[in-house]
């Protein structure tokens, strides 16, 4: 997918009607329980994007959100079969990883939209994982894990776009012992050793859950 920060997609009317009805609902959440956004940038995909929000939140929280809108409405372009993610991601970093990362951050999330739709091969669900990977930013836990959107208001964890469920997962960088962990016990040996833990899982500083 080519990534604009501007749009410059050749659209339908009917498409672009159902886009601006799908950001209409969904970035009303957003900015009800995150405010205004700072920054907006678009990725495109022939007469498909998916737009990236940036939203630094207060000065109390001290963290910063960063969301995507159109992800929910693009099927794959798989030959044999057509899927739909059904989902948009969030992911919330510290505010200074924000501002000292913040173009890695962004073109990191949109790979990881691009690896959705191109390889993954079905609907996300809570722990679905991707392996150690080189694109994500220096110095972070190279694997992810989705998982529902844990301390967020219940009015986020899905939208409802007509007759379309929309869940919204949060993306968490994780070790890739932590992955392994997961790949081998569930996501509920991973939880556990959070529960007991006393870390955060916005650091990405923080140490792994799991032994190596």
């Amino acid at each position: 997918m080519k990534r604009n920060k501007n749009k410059g997609v050749c659209e339908t009317e009917f498409q672009k009607l159902s886009f601006d009805i799908r950001r209409t609902i969904i970035l009303s959440e957003y900015m009800k329980h995150w405010e205004m956004p700072e920054f907006r940038q678009t990725m495109s995909r022939e007469n498909e994007r998916v737009e990236l929000y940036t939203f630094p939140g207060n000065d109390s929280e001290n963290v910063t959100r960063f969301s995507t809108i159109g992800l929910s409405s693009i099927r794959s372009k798989d030959s044999e079969r057509q899927y739909g993610i059904g989902a948009e991601l969030m992911m919330v970093l510290p505010k200074e990883v924000a501002i000292e990362q913040e173009d890695q951050i962004k073109n990191y999330l949109f790979d990881v939209a691009s690896y959705l739709l191109n390889t993954l091969g079905r609907q996300l669900t809570v722990g679905t994982t991707i392996p150690e990977s080189p694109l994500a930013p220096n110095g972070w836990p190279k694997a992810l894990l989705f998982d529902e959107p844990r301390c967020e208001p219940e009015e986020l964890s899905c939208f409802h776009i007509g007759s379309q469920h929309v869940d919204l997962f949060w993306l968490i960088p994780i070790y890739g012992s932590e992955y392994e962990l997961i790949k081998e016990k569930g996501l509920g040996a991973f939880d556990k050793l959070y529960e007991t833990g006393d870390i955060s899982l916005v650091d990405i500083n923080r140490p792994s859950l799991a032994t190596s």
